[in-house]
């Protein structure tokens, strides 16, 4: 680790317990300002402060325990948003147990939930303001690693730019060497000193790559390596013995076991939740689909779903036999197409697409079982019949209303890129990626973007 790292990673400490403070002392002041439930007895202020200073070491400890302090390139501020939410649940948790276990007469229980709230905003602002700094030291080449890449392939030339254009990365390129370089790696370093090195050629030969790996482990280079297909094939591997031989399990995707068990249960409660608070306006919109076009109120799909097909409900936003010009539109616009002027839709089926409103329904099917909340978006039984092996990859989960595909575009996306993005959400689950989806459809619609 360079200095400049270190010095960010070990400063994110004093930043922390400032920020913590801080949040203790917001919490106090607005329950002082703002007294919505009577407090019996105000503790004084240096109290106060002192059970603060107390207790934040030990959210402290905590943070370390949720990996706040753990250098990890891959981070980002929404995934560090996430762990700082889960450390300061656990924090205030163990708070509460302080207080409890100690029998501090406390003067408020209400000012824990204001520390916890305060102490979200508080560390995330201080996190921020960090890694703005050191962001804004890269493009004067303060903190930067500079970086050789070794290979020759098409991998090679995407790292290259990749590492050019985005300065946020923290990287510098140096050179770019190719095998015959190995041979010459001692005297192609002491000439351009690097401080990492990537091999971008999967196929090398593993003995050069070896030889590499050994040179950077004594002279106290970084060094990184595109894995080959077979080992990205999964992104979660499992390793376990087999008669005292290590073996990895390639698991497909965190949707198996418990996290199947919990995105269900989660769909059950917020489809439900959702209903009930939509149950008006659908109730509106399926009198005015009635009113303004002949045919039934609910379009009623085959879709294909997890392990069996299954009837999607959805308004009907088209005329009536609609679905018999779908071949056609098929073989001349491709898989999951859209159109930004279909001749199919009605006045006011463009109303309800371009809002999703006709989408609503959708929420029984999720409480059925037949979708989830989130997944990839459920496709028809004859586009799934011209599906290459590599693209039926996207049916590995339940179907969801929504998915990263409709916050990353919408209809502006390829159906390959809807496939990767499909691909990359099953194999990345997690209920704060979900969350995240969730809240950004809400924005996407909104403001209409990439839909109709």
């Amino acid at each position: 680790m360079k200095r400049s790292e270190l010095f960010f990673t070990f400063i994110l400490l004093p930043i922390d317990f400032a920020m913590i403070m801080l949040a203790f002392v917001v919490a106090y002041k607005f329950r002082l300002s703002f007294e919505f439930v009577p407090a019996i007895y105000f503790q004084p202020f240096n109290e106060y402060l002192k059970f603060a200073l107390m207790v934040s070491p030990v959210w402290l400890l905590v943070f370390a325990l949720t990996g706040l302090y753990t250098r990890d390139e891959r981070k980002t501020v929404a995934h560090e948003f996430g762990r700082i939410i889960v450390a300061v649940s656990a924090a205030i948790a163990l708070t509460i147990a302080l207080i409890f276990l100690s029998r501090t007469y406390f003067f408020s229980r209400l000012i824990i939930v204001y520390s916890a709230v305060a102490a979200v905003i508080t560390v995330t602002l201080g996190r921020n303001l960090i890694r703005y700094i050191q962001r804004w030291l890269y493009h004067y080449d303060i903190g930067v690693r500079r970086v050789i890449v070794l290979g020759h392939n098409s991998s090679t030339k995407f790292i290259i730019t990749e590492i050019k254009e985005n300065r946020r990365l923290g990287y510098k390129f140096v050179k770019a060497i190719d095998h015959d370089g190995i041979d010459k790696i001692e005297s192609i370093v002491k000439n351009n000193p690097c401080d990492e090195i990537i091999v971008s050629d999967a196929n090398l030969d593993q003995r050069k790559v070896a030889k590499v790996l050994e040179f950077c482990q004594l002279n106290g280079i970084g060094f990184k390596m595109t894995p080959n297909l077979f080992l990205v094939s999964s992104s979660h591997v499992d390793v376990q013995q087999l008669a005292g031989v290590p073996v990895m399990e390639f698991k497909r995707t965190p949707l198996d076991g418990w996290g199947r068990i919990l995105k269900r249960v989660m769909d059950i409660i917020v489809s439900l939740i959702l209903i009930i608070i939509f149950s008006p306006i659908m109730l509106v919109i399926a009198l005015l689909v009635k009113l303004t076009s002949k045919g039934p109120v609910f379009y009623r799909p085959v879709r294909v779903g997890l392990e069996k097909n299954f009837i999607m409900f959805k308004f009907r936003s088209m005329k009536v036999d609609a679905e018999k010009e779908h071949e056609a539109y098929i073989k001349k616009y491709g898989n999951m197409f859209k159109l930004k002027d279909d001749p199919r839709v009605t006045s006011f089926g463009k109303i309800l697409r371009k809002t999703s409103l006709d989408e609503l329904p959708q929420f029984f099917n999720v409480l059925k079982g037949d979708m989830s909340l989130i997944g990839p978006r459920p496709p028809m039984p004859e586009e799934v019949e011209k599906y290459t092996n590599w693209q039926k990859r996207r049916l590995g989960v339940k179907p969801g209303i929504t998915g990263l595909w409709q916050v990353s575009g919408r209809s502006n996306l390829s159906f390959d890129e809807w496939v990767r993005l499909d691909a990359y959400y099953i194999e990345h689950w997690s209920m704060w990626l979900d969350l995240q989806i969730f809240f950004k459809t809400i924005w996407v619609v909104l403001f209409r973007r990439g839909a109709y």
